[in-house]
């Protein structure tokens, strides 16, 4: 993860979203948790913390929600200057808890960057980034979340990779024995994007999380018309190729093609556009949202 360079004046359509702030004792209290390493529910800080937002979100396909039952979660990494990365989690744990049913377990446990990574001969690499890797790895402990290392990973970062991945995927089997909830962003950084691959290696990760019985449940989140647009589509399970040479590639576009049908056909396309990306396709179409979704691996 990095510091964000998007802004919501980059998709035609969007109008700036209001300022995303926790209220001071939701801030405190957290806080003290954190300090303290006490669990806290996230769901429950999720909730609050929405509910103190001034404009509510909008929410589409809240009918894709499983009442009950285990999932995962993916959505795009979506961020801009009044939108942090965090506020992500936020609310789509917020929008989950809403729709659940009431004994189902509605705790979503986040897939979460290790630390910040920065350039080399940055300072921030040698000050930030330590620092971040101390506080993610107590938010995680706190929350029930699982820290991965950043992509690209470090080469003296492949055990702690590893690790990593064989946690999650414990969990993974603990989450389906329970109905729970996984989350993650196959993204894993901040992107000038709405939309972009997923570094190698996420989809072989994500077809290894639904090997263990989790179906997919996509997620895609914009800033649209001066509020938070999350829209979420129906759960489904990936083709997973026999060839494992393929597995990566084909189970990144799958999800990145289920993520990008959820956000605003205008918004990708506008993007497209300017970045001089899109190619007339049979009688001059454009390719859609979905389209996008779909192709971005080829590229």
């Amino acid at each position: 993860m990095v510091p964000s360079i998007q802004t919501d004046a980059q998709c035609v359509g969007a109008t700036a979203i209001p300022r995303q702030r926790l209220t001071l004792t939701l801030l405190t209290r957290m806080g003290r948790s954190l300090a303290q390493r006490h669990r806290r529910s996230f769901t429950e800080d999720a909730c609050q913390a929405i509910a103190a937002q001034s404009t509510p979100p909008e929410i589409h396909g809240a009918h894709h929600i499983p009442h009950t039952g285990a999932c995962l979660v993916v959505c795009n990494h979506y961020t801009a200057p009044r939108f942090s990365a965090w506020w992500l989690a936020f609310h789509i744990t917020a929008a989950l808890a809403a729709h659940r049913a009431q004994a189902a377990a509605s705790e979503v446990h986040w897939v979460m960057t290790a630390e910040w990574r920065y350039p080399d001969r940055d300072w921030r690499r040698y000050a930030l980034s330590p620092l971040t890797r101390r506080l993610f790895h107590r938010v995680a402990e706190v929350f029930g979340f699982v820290t991965m290392p950043a992509m690209p990973p470090e080469p003296d970062e492949f055990q702690a990779r590893v690790t990593s991945v064989l946690r999650t995927i414990r969990l993974a089997r603990r989450l389906v024995a329970t109905d729970g909830i996984l989350g993650m962003a196959p993204q894993g950084r901040d992107t000038p994007h709405l939309l972009t691959p997923p570094p190698d290696g996420a989809g072989a990760f994500i077809a290894l999380l639904v090997e263990t019985g989790l179906p997919i449940l996509p997620v895609g989140v914009a800033g649209y018309r001066g509020r938070v647009h999350l829209s979420f589509g129906p759960l489904f399970i990936p083709t997973i190729p026999a060839d494992c040479t393929r597995r990566d590639r084909a189970v990144s576009a799958q999800v990145m093609h289920a993520i990008g049908a959820e956000i605003p056909p205008g918004l990708l396309d506008s993007e497209s556009r300017r970045s001089q990306e899109v190619e007339p396709r049979g009688g001059g179409r454009q390719r859609s949202a979905a389209d996008r979704g779909d192709k971005l691996l080829s590229k």
